[in-house]
């Protein structure tokens, strides 16, 4: 059995090798002792030729179930779930389900036993016991009066596995029954699956966050790596090429007020910084459930008083700095500067707000608005707005 558990926690390149410096018998024995959606991991990455090998060293039910399994839709229930469950009658005693636990058990035909659920004559879904539960209660009492009821949550084989994370999160579940449209019970998804979907989809959104790809994590060279950056960065180079456009219009302001660039960086900085921030309080409650698109306007109200008060403070500060530094020769240089990043980290935080909530709304992951194009587009709006402002005060 530690064998079986190492196995499984090993990468698949480490599975692999394992695989093929291994005689025939025990592998036999390590696939079949694996839990199924282990089983199922392991086989859809393997090659044909070695897939139909492995194949023919299982049981013919065992290849069934994992291509059951292998069949659903990626990032769904169904490629999470296990096959590897008890089922009890609601008219057995406590005493005999704990006896049928213990021959399974023996058997190794089960891997962890978080819940045992209950089928009525159907084969519906009726009920469950946790193990604690069939173990205090009277051994001749009956399964039904002590099951939980029908109304225990129960999973879709086709619900996303993002939903099923969110599930277990909210009711601190250490395992779920999945059904098909018949309320068969057909898997069990457990809190180990569960881990390793949240930490996939972490990864994922921390990757596009930073305008990169999950994949760059696996990367092993350096041509890998930048042929998964490049994509992303098209966005900040265009971006770029359109704020240095915006700035060539605007040549005659800065030719008569040359000073002005000194301060083009931080009023570009700041209103990027602050749209990051906006932009990752809203990816992260979305993805919590916390914020929806009912939410809209509260939420975008919220983060534009935010982005105001920050930049009236920040405008302020920066506003004394540059009349200081060149309030002699430019009186109205520090109201420019000042009143400039107070517009800039407004709009930048209601951009940063919107865009993954519109990108959300448009079934685009909104992981992504956080990434170069939330920095693009407050780049070039804080460059325009500083020499709009700029020109209308100062010339």
């Amino acid at each position: 059995k530690r064998a079986i558990e190492i196995f499984e926690e090993l990468d698949f390149e480490e599975q692999s090798f394992v695989l093929n410096n291994l005689e025939d018998i025990s592998i036999s024995e390590l696939l079949t002792d694996m839990a199924s959606d282990e089983k199922a991991k392991l086989f859809k990455n393997l090659p044909d030729r070695i897939r139909k090998k492995m194949s023919a060293l299982l049981k013919k039910e065992d290849v069934e179930v994992v291509r059951q399994i292998t069949e659903y839709p990626e990032h769904t229930a169904g490629k999470l779930m296990s096959t590897d469950f008890i089922t009890l009658s609601p008219q057995i005693t406590a005493k005999h389900a704990l006896e049928k636990i213990q021959a399974c058990a023996r058997l190794h035909r089960i891997v962890t036993i978080y819940a045992i659920y209950v089928l009525d004559d159907k084969n519906s879904l009726i009920g469950g016991v946790t193990l604690r539960r069939l173990i205090s209660a009277p051994q001749d009492i009956k399964i039904s009066k002590i099951m939980s009821p029908v109304q225990l949550i129960k999973i879709k084989a086709t619900a996303d596995q993002e939903d099923v994370a969110k599930l277990f999160s909210k009711y601190d579940l250490t395992a779920a029954p999945v059904v098909d449209d018949g309320n068969h019970l057909i898997g069990v998804i457990t809190i180990d699956d569960v881990v390793d979907v949240i930490q996939d989809e972490a990864t994922e959104d921390i990757a596009k966050m930073g305008g990169t790809s999950k994949k760059e994590f696996q990367s092993k060279t350096v041509f890998e790596t930048v042929k998964i950056r490049m994509p992303w960065l098209l966005a900040a180079w265009f971006g770029g090429i359109a704020a240095s456009w915006i700035i060539g219009r605007f040549e005659n302001t800065l030719n008569k007020v040359v000073v002005l660039a000194a301060f083009i960086p931080i009023v570009i900085g700041m209103g990027g910084n602050v749209g990051m921030q906006s932009s990752t309080i809203v990816v992260r409650g979305i993805a919590m459930g916390q914020v929806d698109l009912k939410m809209l306007w509260a939420t975008v109200f919220r983060e534009l008083r935010v982005g105001f008060l920050l930049g009236l403070i920040y405008g302020t500060l920066l506003g004394m700095f540059a009349h200081f530094l060149h309030g002699v020769e430019y009186r109205l240089l520090g109201m420019v500067v000042g009143f400039s990043i107070c517009v800039s980290m407004t709009l930048a935080a209601t951009t940063g707000t919107l865009m993954p909530l519109i990108f959300n709304r448009s079934g685009i992951d909104p992981a992504v608005a956080t990434g170069p194009f939330v920095t693009t587009t407050i780049d070039i709006i804080g460059v325009m707005i500083y020499f709009l402002i700029a020109t209308a005060i100062l010339l």
